[in-house]
């Protein structure tokens, strides 16, 4: 069956992308036979290799069940007419900004088709760049399939494969071209062939306005056997799909659309549950460079339909999304890195802003991972509200003191995956070292033997008696065995004991920086009731021993950290003018009495 499929695949890639070069390829001239003595016939288009479906007899899913949750979309999509429409924001730099949405249901059997049509195409002014760099095209649309919880932007991640409207086949930050392009207005088809006793079983191919512009494509081999979600992911267009159950572009064979597919086929997966039917926002609440965000990564983790709302997932966002960040020459942080693309509409801070008006208005799930923020009690206030139209559930986590054992050992998987990266690139930097070292020794070794050949020449061309020199053999084996045990010297990547005993790992970038830290660590608070959370949970110590050690670190940073904050009062600038007047008259007088001429006339006044 493998041979089988292989050779179909072939015989249609000689067909598809190059279908319309065969077209428009050279024609006989009129009057002239297309084939002439001795010329071989041309040889007849291959067919198409898929058949016409059977008439499906088993029970079939509802229609209904077909939709886009919450939980499977971006922050930026627009659904409306029952998924039957799909929009996006496109307001500030939201227009750079990919949006992604999978379907609820996906296959594991048979062979379905869904239909993607561009309706509108949006071409958004923008201010001039200030040295960033917009990513191109402007306009983009990707469908294809994923895994259930994999990532929402095709071709991020191993777990997907598609097509794009440039007519590249993307998978796993890799593209190809294997198709043709598609733009507004024409009807695309992703049609999925997972039946094992097809000729194109395992692979999705791609037709427009119901032709083919894509030889079956395989689906790589990790991917078999799981069930495979309907995935869009798009950018300034607005976008029609159909999972059906009528086409609106029949295809040169029948076949069925996935609103019409076989229960046993497919694998409906159902809105997930919110806690006590209320979506949740949970506020984490630390000290700096404690593991916060190790703490926060590992829950997002752990928790994936929780959504973070913050500068660096933002920064995420526009790196998916093809945008280019210059590295910045100011200082930067963990909790504040900066959303600075030189792009006038994603550096103003419009996403954010943007974000903040639409996410309270989403029954979902999310994090708010600020640390400064979430320490200092005016600004939970303000982040509070935000919420307050919506029945969220608010939750404040506070993670401080002594870790669990489980966060334990994320620090320590962690802390060697980084001494394993550390250590191949120290590998890495050392076997080059040892090719530079072993190409020029090469290069010596030529130069040496060039100036020895020119001395023989000039000698015989002298009449000399010419003596071959003997080759130290020993000395190249020397050096080849040094070169061989230097590259091959390689110690096992393990953690020691002080490492071993280590809480949180420390980053490359402080939480939180320094200046900042001094200016706001006075007003830092631990959560209560009182400003509205309706739970306050202590993940690793009880609230007692955290309060102590919350009010330790405080007069720690007291004593050891300039109060930079602290204004002066009105007696204390009162008693300061009078200080510096009386200090004023003191230098004068002493001023008077080191200059000779005035000491001299008060002698002479005394001696009177």
């Amino acid at each position: 069956m493998a041979e089988q499929n292989k050779e179909s695949i072939e015989k249609m890639e000689t067909d598809c992308p190059a279908e319309e070069a065969a077209k428009d390829g050279d024609k006989p001239a009129e009057g002239e036979d297309a084939t002439t003595e001795g010329e071989a016939k041309k040889p007849e288009e291959p067919k198409e290799l898929e058949q016409d479906a059977p008439a499906e007899k088993r029970a079939t899913i509802d229609t209904s069940a077909l939709v886009f949750h919450t939980a499977d979309t971006t922050l930026n999509v627009m659904a409306v007419s029952k998924g039957k429409l799909l929009m996006g924001l496109t307001d500030g730099g939201f227009q750079y900004l990919l949006a992604g949405a999978r379907a609820s249901v996906g296959m594991k059997a048979g062979r379905y088709m869904f239909e993607v049509k561009i309706v509108e195409s949006l071409s958004l002014a923008e201010p001039q760049s200030n040295g960033g760099r917009a990513p191109q095209p402007r306009q983009l649309v990707r469908v294809g399939v994923s895994t259930a919880g994999s990532s929402l932007f095709l071709s991020d991640g191993p777990d997907n494969i598609g097509f794009d409207s440039e007519g590249y086949l993307v998978q796993d930050k890799t593209k190809k071209r294997v198709s043709q392009k598609f733009t507004r207005g024409q009807i695309i088809a992703v049609l999925v062939n997972l039946d094992a006793a097809s000729p194109n079983a395992n692979t999705i191919s791609l037709f427009r306005d119901g032709e083919r512009v894509s030889a079956p494509q395989p689906i790589p081999e990790h991917l078999h056997g799981k069930p495979l979600f309907p995935h869009i992911t798009y950018k300034n267009v607005t976008l029609q799909v159909n999972f059906g159950t009528a086409v609106l572009k029949r295809l040169p064979f029948e076949t069925r659309l996935l609103g019409a597919a076989a229960k046993q086929d497919v694998e409906v997966v159902a809105a997930p549950k919110l806690n006590d039917g209320k979506p949740e926002i949970v506020f984490p609440v630390a000290l700096p460079d404690k593991g916060f965000f190790d703490w926060v990564d590992a829950f997002v983790e752990r928790n994936p339909s929780y959504v973070e709302l913050s500068e660096r997932k933002i920064n995420e966002w526009a790196s998916k999304s093809g945008l280019w960040r210059p590295k910045s020459s100011g200082p930067t942080c963990n909790d504040a890195p900066g959303v600075k693309f030189g792009i006038p509409l994603m550096d103003d801070s419009s996403v954010r802003r943007v974000l903040d008006a639409i996410a309270p208005t989403q029954a979902r799930n999310y994090i708010v991972p600020e640390l400064k923020a979430n320490l200092v009690s005016a600004e939970r206030l303000e982040a509070l509200k935000k919420f307050s139209a919506l029945d969220f559930k608010k939750t404040a986590k506070v993670i401080m003191g002594e870790p669990d054992e489980e966060f334990k050992q994320n620090v320590q998987a962690l802390l060697l995956a980084d001494k394993q990266t550390a250590a191949e690139a120290k590998k890495k930097a050392a076997a080059q070292e040892q090719e530079r070292k072993r190409l020029l020794l090469d290069k010596k070794k030529k130069a040496e033997e060039a100036r020895k050949l020119k001395e023989m020449a000039q000698k015989k061309k002298l009449g000399k008696e010419v003596e071959e020199e003997p080759v130290d053999k020993e000395e190249d084996a020397k050096e080849d065995e040094e070169m061989k045990a230097d590259a091959e010297q390689e110690a096992p990547v393990e953690l020691t004991d002080e490492e071993k005993k280590l809480w949180h790992r420390k980053l490359d970038v402080p939480d939180v920086l320094e200046k900042t830290l001094s200016k706001t660590y006075a007003s830092f608070s631990l959560p209560s009731k009182e400003e509205g959370f309706d739970e306050i949970s202590y993940a690793w110590q009880p609230e007692a021993a955290v309060s102590e050690l919350f009010r330790k670190w405080i007069l720690e940073r007291k004593l050891m950290q300039p109060a930079e904050e602290l204004q002066s009062g009105t007696w204390f600038k009162e008693e300061w003018t009078k200080w510096q007047k009386a200090l004023q008259s003191w230098r004068k007088v002493q001023a008077e009495w080191k200059d000779p001429v005035k000491k001299k006339s008060t002698h002479c006044k005394e001696e009177s």
